[in-house]
C-alpha cells in the first residue's frame, strides 16, 4: 500500500494540516469464517484481522496511534501520557509504540477484575519502560491525571506530557478507522469478500466504531455498523457514539470546503446492548463459548473483556434476526502478536507494589471456567 492512508487520496484537505507516522502492516487481511460457519449454519461470515496490524504489538489502537503519535512528535512531546484498566490494551499499545519512536509512556491505572492477560499486560508495560500511576477507582482519575502530569513532565524540554485519552479516543484516533473504512472498501472492490451488510465492532471507548460508521459512508459501503457495547452505559451509549461521529465530520468538513459530509442521529445507529456483562472486564459465560468456538473452528485467539463478548453478540444477532444467508464481518480488535518471551523470567515485584496483587490473587478464568485460553 502507499506510504499515506487512504484517508489522504481521499480528503487531501487533510494532507499537511494531519500528522500522521507509519506504524502498521495494511491492508490488514479479512478471510472467511470458514470453520465458524460449518459450526453456526452462517453462510457468509467473515473476520477482518486488526489483530495482525503490527508484529510489534497488533490490535485496533495500532491505526489510532499513527495519529496520535504523529501528533505528539509534531508538537515536540517525548513523553505520553494515557489511561486505563490494569490490564489495558490501549495503554500497552501505547507503550509498545511510543518506545519505538522514541518516547516513554506515564499510564494511569484503574483496578479490574483479575486475568491472565492482565498479568501479561502489566509485564510488558514493564518491560517496554511504562511508568505507572496508580489510582482505586474512576472517581480517581482526575487525580491520577493531575500526578501523570508531574510525574511525566519533561524537564529538559520544559513539557507537560502528551495526553492520550483512554482508548485513543479523540478526533485523530477517531481518523484511524474512518481510513480503515475505505480500506475495506478497496477489497470488497478487489473481490476480497463480499460487501457485507452487517459490521460487528467492539464499542468500549468509542472512536473505533464511530470511525467505521463514518468511514463507511464516507467510503460508500451500505454495510450497517453495529457497535457492541462493552463498557458501562454511563461511558458507552449511542449519544457519546453520535457525538465521536459528529466531532469526526466536522473536523473533516473544516479541511474540506465545499464537502458534505453528514453527520448521524444517536436514533439511527444499530447498537447491540446486552453482552457486556455485569461490569467491565468481567467475564460472560456467552463470551467465554465465542472465544472458544473461533479458537476451536478457525484457529483465532480472541479476549474475554472485548472480542470475545462481540463475537457472540454477532453471532445471537445473526441467529435471532434469521440473517444466516447474509454476508457479514466481524472486525477483530485484539492483537494476536505473541509477545511473551519478552517477559520469561521476568519478576512481578519489579512493578509497584500496588499492582502485585494481580500475581497473586486467582484469576477469573480459573474461578468461573477452569483452564480456559488466554
Amino acid at each position: 500500500m502507499d506510504d499515506r492512508p487512504l484517508i489522504f487520496e481521499r480528503f487531501p484537505g487533510l494532507r499537511g494540516e494531519v500528522a500522521w507516522v507509519t506504524l502498521g502492516e495494511y491492508p490488514t487481511p479479512v478471510q472467511k469464517l470458514t470453520g465458524t460457519c460449518e459450526a453456526t449454519g452462517l453462510e457468509s461470515l467473515y473476520v477482518k484481522r486488526d489483530d495482525l496490524s503490527s508484529p510489534h504489538y497488533g490490535g485496533n489502537k495500532v491505526r489510532k496511534l499513527e495519529f496520535l503519535l504523529a501528533d505528539a512528535k509534531a508538537r515536540g512531546h517525548r513523553t505520553l501520557l494515557t489511561f486505563g484498566a490494569a490490564g489495558s490494551n490501549h495503554v500497552l499499545a501505547t507503550v509498545v509504540h511510543g518506545e519505538r519512536l522514541g518516547m516513554e509512556t506515564v499510564a494511569v491505572l484503574m483496578p479490574q477484575p483479575n486475568a491472565r492477560y492482565v498479568r501479561k499486560n502489566l509485564l510488558l508495560d514493564y518491560v517496554h519502560g511504562a511508568r505507572f500511576v496508580l489510582t482505586g477507582s474512576p472517581a480517581e482519575q482526575p487525580l491520577g491525571m493531575l500526578r501523570g502530569m508531574i510525574e511525566g513532565f519533561d524537564h529538559e524540554a520544559r513539557k507537560l506530557p502528551y495526553v492520550i485519552p483512554p482508548g485513543g479516543s479523540n478526533v485523530r484516533g477517531t481518523l484511524g478507522y474512518v481510513d480503515a473504512a475505505l480500506e475495506l472498501k478497496s477489497q470488497v472492490e478487489e473481490g476480497l469478500l463480499p460487501e457485507p451488510d452487517f459490521i460487528f465492532v467492539t464499542y468500549g471507548s468509542g472512536s473505533t466504531a464511530a470511525g467505521l460508521i463514518l468511514g463507511a459512508r464516507l467510503a460508500g459501503l451500505r454495510s450497517d455498523v453495529v457497535p457492541v457495547r462493552v463498557v458501562d452505559k454511563v461511558m458507552c451509549n449511542r449519544y457519546l457514539l453520535s457525538h465521536h461521529v459528529k466531532a469526526a465530520a466536522r473536523f473533516i468538513s473544516a479541511r474540506e470546503p465545499g464537502r458534505d459530509i453528514r453527520e448521524v442521529h444517536p436514533r439511527d445507529l444499530l447498537f447491540v446492548d446486552d453482552f457486556a456483562g455485569e461490569t467491565y472486564a468481567k467475564f460472560t459465560a456467552e463470551g467465554m463459548e465465542a472465544v472458544a468456538l473461533i479458537e476451536e473452528c478457525d484457529a483465532i485467539k480472541l479476549e474475554g473483556t472485548y472480542t470475545g463478548k462481540t463475537f457472540a453478540a454477532a453471532l445471537d444477532f445473526m441467529r435471532r434476526n434469521g440473517l444466516e444467508k447474509r454476508p457479514a464481518l466481524f472486525w477483530d480488535t485484539y492483537n494476536s502478536a505473541d509477545l511473551s518471551e519478552e517477559i520469561d523470567g521476568v519478576d512481578y515485584h519489579e512493578l509497584p507494589e500496588g499492582l502485585h496483587r494481580y500475581f497473586e490473587e486467582p484469576v477469573q478464568e480459573d474461578l468461573i471456567w477452569g483452564q480456559a485460553p488466554d
